[in-house]
């Protein structure tokens, strides 16, 4: 890492000597504006894994209702291997409450991700099909969060007795969006995500905090990078 940043600062030096007056002090700005965008990332991203494994910990808390966040399908009506975690994971925690599955379709699915959740439960015979409940008009996070709350028991407290599951990467965005619709006290769980693929999703979703960052008081729907 040392031989890396040395390597850059000679860089920078010699396209200084090449390019001065007013373009040596833009490229000095862009190499600034680089670094701080690095190391707010590294932080962001080390944030994200600590908390991720905060979260593990709450996963027993008795609930009234759990939610599980779709995350996409693949060629068009499969589960992908991280909703499947997530759906293991909503098994594995399961304490007779209602659960919701909420996933809609989108232009290139050719099914609605509720169902195919529902389908594969089903299966495994763990949940009976009487405990649980389709929201199958959600694209993104946001949505998913918004369009379940009808779906909840009528004698919930929603700030204490629901349970939401994703992936470990993605729970700190989903505290923060579920605090927005009145969820402060739900527990959020991570399902683990494959070490394999762990580091690009942690890394899409640090870019989708510094995306939601930015576009922060502008007005209208806010479209989430991950489901």
């Amino acid at each position: 890492m040392p031989l890396v940043g040395g390597m850059g600062m000679l860089l920078l030096g010699v396209l200084i000597q090449m390019f001065p007056g007013l373009l040596a002090v833009w490229i000095l700005q862009l190499a600034a504006v680089t670094v701080l965008a690095v190391l707010c990332g590294t932080e962001l991203l080390v944030y994200t894994g600590s908390l991720s494994g905060r979260a593990r910990s709450r996963q027993k808390q008795p609930v009234q209702c759990t939610v599980v966040l779709g995350s996409g399908l693949k060629k068009g009506n499969q589960l992908t291997s991280t909703l499947i975690e997530r759906l293991t994971l909503a098994e594995k925690l399961y304490q007779g409450e209602t659960v919701i599955l909420s996933g809609g379709q989108t232009a290139h699915e050719t099914a609605a991700e509720a169902d195919v959740m529902k389908e594969w439960l089903l299966q495994n015979g763990v949940i009976p099909a009487e405990k649980l409940l389709l929201e199958s008009g959600s694209v993104n996070t946001r949505q998913n969060l918004r369009n379940t709350r009808h779906l909840y028991p009528d004698d919930l407290n929603p700030t204490q007795k629901v349970r939401i599951i994703t992936s470990d990467f993605h729970c700190w965005r989903v505290g923060r969006l579920a605090a927005e619709f009145g969820l402060s006290g739900a527990s959020v769980c991570g399902s683990r995500t494959m070490a394999l693929i762990a580091p690009m999703y942690h890394l899409r979703e640090v870019l989708a905090i510094i995306y939601g960052a930015v576009r922060q008081g502008g007005k209208g729907e806010k479209n989430d990078a991950e489901k």
